[in-house]
């Protein structure tokens, strides 16, 4: 059976866009930068995303485009094509873990997405004047407490994906991203305008742009190599978080790929419209913080109490309450749509389903899962683990591990045994040849750098989660 492909380069690259802009970037970015030093995380950020993030983001999409297959069968194939004979349980174990990852990481991610729904939904009737609840800590509070309507929210955002992914790459995944992403940019644009144009926003500008050297560790006595190790690996998750690099997405959109498409290019632009959306939510988020005195380390919270309770004292809030949780969701729910893919691709090929059984089956599985975790949050089923609700373990099962692995795990593969079939790969579509000094880095990034950075991590979350 011919394999789905990409109907142009457009597509492509919005699609895979839309697979890394979503939450992290509108809103984990904003409060993470808020946490961490506004200007400084933002500067080892930017350093990250096209230091080492970019790399990886290429390499990815290369492998898969590589073995124009399921990630399973995908190493075996790369690995012939790099004249190397390797055990099946590479792919088993690479497989198993995308699929993993991309079945839990949904069950709490549409938990959120159902929050922004259900809040996009209370802010059309409220500026409709069709309800006269505001958008503040009581609601959100209620929504939270109760299972039956996080349920019902979370169930609409599944069946809604459900319907997308049905339709296949051209007509679903690729015709929405068309459509969905040129929107969500405009929203983006048009509420960073907005917020800069409010008294006293340039303290918040000159906090998200100006770095500050001593949260870095470089102080009056010396550097202090700990706060800054400490701050780099909060960037560097961040980074690995917000350019999708841990569920198995990037190999699978680039299997769709023709060898005619222009992977440096297309990798490029993908990245920088990664970057641009976490710095347009940084100029909403921390200028509108600041204009209204507010701590820029609310963390969480920021998107669905700080920053509703800001818009409502502003001249239009209700209005841009809208737009914004119309971005939010816009964002949330293309990276979702990737995420299904991804299961979907592995669960119909090895398992020999069609689509529409195959999305039936992982929407299924997705409603399940997020059933218990929201079950976790009731007071009379008190499921926890190590202290957590399973929302947060999850979380911090595939945030700060299953994901982790997933990447460090592929990072190895590609860098100690099929780096040339990578590179080669990524030379299709090019008319020069790579430079030297570029196979040399690429090749440096995958076998050192960030395998080394993955793993310090790595031991770094276990050592956190141990000591709670």
């Amino acid at each position: 059976m011919k394999r789905a492909q990409w109907g142009g380069q457009i597509g492509f690259i919005l699609a895979t866009a839309g697979s890394a802009i979503g939450l992290g970037n509108v809103w984990r970015f904003p409060y993470m930068a808020g946490q961490n030093g506004g200007g400084t995380f933002l500067f080892l950020y930017l350093l990250c995303v096209f230091g080492l993030g970019y790399f990886l983001l290429l390499s990815k999409l290369a492998f898969g485009r590589c073995a124009h297959t399921n990630m399973v069968d995908g190493f075996s194939v790369v690995a012939a094509k790099n004249k190397k004979i390797i055990s099946p349980w590479w792919g088993k174990t690479a497989g198993a873990l995308s699929l993993f990852n991309t079945l839990l990481v949904p069950g709490v991610y549409v938990v959120v997405i159902g929050w922004t729904l259900f809040y996009l939904v209370h802010a059309v009737l409220y500026l409709l004047h069709l309800s006269d609840t505001p958008l503040n800590k009581t609601l959100f509070e209620g929504l939270t407490a109760s299972f039956g309507e996080q349920l019902f929210w979370s169930v609409i955002c599944i069946v809604a994906t459900m319907g997308i992914i049905m339709r296949g790459i051209r007509k679903g995944i690729e015709k929405i991203s068309l459509l969905l992403m040129p929107i969500l940019f405009v929203l983006l644009v048009f509420m960073a305008v907005r917020m800069l144009l409010m008294p006293d926003a340039f303290k918040g500008i000159e906090f998200f742009l100006k770095p500050d050297f001593t949260a870095m560790g470089f102080t009056a006595d010396g550097f202090q190599f700990k706060t800054f190790a400490a701050l780099l690996l909060q960037v560097m998750g961040q980074a690995v978080y917000s350019l999708s690099l841990g569920l198995g997405v990037l190999f699978v959109y680039g299997s769709y790929l023709s060898d005619k498409e222009n992977l440096l290019k297309s990798t490029a632009w993908i990245a920088s419209l990664d970057t641009l959306v976490a710095l347009l939510s940084g100029f909403i988020v921390l200028p509108a913080v600041f204009a209204f005195h507010l701590p820029p380390e609310s963390g969480p919270t920021l998107s669905f109490i700080t920053l509703p309770m800001v818009f409502e004292q502003m001249l239009g809030g209700a209005f841009l309450t809208v737009v914004f949780f119309a971005l939010l969701f816009i964002a949330a729910i293309t990276s979702l749509i990737s995420m299904y893919e991804a299961a979907v691709n592995v669960i119909s090929e090895k398992m020999h389903l069609n689509r529409t059984h195959a999305v039936c089956l992982v929407g299924g599985l997705n409603s399940i899962i997020t059933g218990i975790i929201l079950l976790s949050f009731s007071k009379t089923v008190p499921w926890q683990i190590n202290n957590m609700d399973l929302f947060s373990f999850a979380d911090i099962l595939t945030g700060s591990f299953t994901m982790g692995f997933l990447v460090l795990y592929t990072t190895l593969f590609m860098g100690w045994v099929v780096s040339t079939a990578i590179i080669q790969n990524i030379q299709k579509g090019i008319s020069k040849p790579l430079p030297k000094f570029f196979k040399r880095y690429l090749r440096l990034t995958l076998r050192f750098t960030a395998p080394l950075l993955l793993i310090v991590l790595f031991i770094t979350a276990l050592t956190d989660l141990i000591n709670q």
